[in-house]
């Protein structure tokens, strides 16, 4: 398993959801964005629940750079969030939004300077 038991408890407990929605097999081998789109929000809970775990672990959300799949993530997050604001097109939904803003994270890169 790529996982322990533990950490796919934790994802669980941040609403992780295993099922993929729509996943049907296709008859041809044709792009599927439906599909391209639950791999996101599969990555995305993934990401997620790692910074949950990394916020458990440390007591912050000052990820280093030197972990640089979850620093990335992060900085994606608070491009996708100025996208939205500015009215531009984002993958940053009210419910993403919800469970960053509910585990403290920082949307002004500013105030991650204090």
């Amino acid at each position: 398993d790529l996982l322990s038991d533990e950490q796919m408890d934790r994802l669980e407990k941040v609403g992780f959801s295993w099922a993929v929605k729509g996943a049907v097999e296709q008859e041809d081998t044709t792009f599927n964005a439906d599909w391209e789109c639950e791999a996101c929000d599969v990555i995305w809970n993934i990401r997620y629940g790692e910074l949950c775990e990394f916020q458990d672990f440390h007591g912050h959300l000052d990820v280093p750079s030197d972990n640089r799949n979850l620093f990335q993530w992060i900085s994606e997050q608070h491009l996708e969030y100025c996208q939205k604001e500015l009215g531009e097109y984002s993958t940053m939904t009210e419910e993403r939004e919800k469970q960053l803003n509910e585990i403290g994270f920082q949307w002004k890169v500013e105030a991650l300077a204090r």
